[in-house]
């Protein structure tokens, strides 16, 4: 499996893993909408965030802090999609974020990310 060519040199990082498990995202619509899904870097947004991580979507191990998130940043949108995560589907890995299971995943090339997630939920 690829990442796409136009990343940066050494992205992702060397420690990265298998892409799996049950993972939550914040996504504005629901359904999700393929825009739910789109990178930093493919967004042209956070150009001085780190460049290998504006490559990767945020996702969170647990729903609470996904929920948790949201309270503090509800512009991410007010509802959770959960998927899980299989190592065709790309690689992760824990980094640096307000909660503890903030995870970054860097998605192979080709890989339908919003078939992914089978369900939404909004946050009450």
């Amino acid at each position: 499996m690829d990442f796409p060519d136009d990343w940066p040199a050494e992205c992702p990082p060397d420690d990265v893993e298998a892409a799996i498990g049950v993972v939550y995202r914040l996504v504005k619509s629901n359904p999700h909408a393929a825009a739910d899904f789109l990178t930093a870097h493919e967004l042209d947004k956070l150009p001085n965030a780190p460049p290998c991580l504006r490559c990767g979507l945020s996702v969170f191990r647990t729903r609470e802090d996904a929920e948790h998130q949201y309270r503090a940043y509800p512009k991410l949108g007010k509802f959770i999609a959960k998927g899980e995560l299989q190592s065709e589907h790309g690689v992760t890995k824990r980094t640096q974020g307000r909660q503890p299971t903030h995870t970054t995943w860097w998605v192979y090339e080709g890989v339908d990310r919003g078939a992914i997630f089978a369900s939404v939920e909004e946050i009450v």
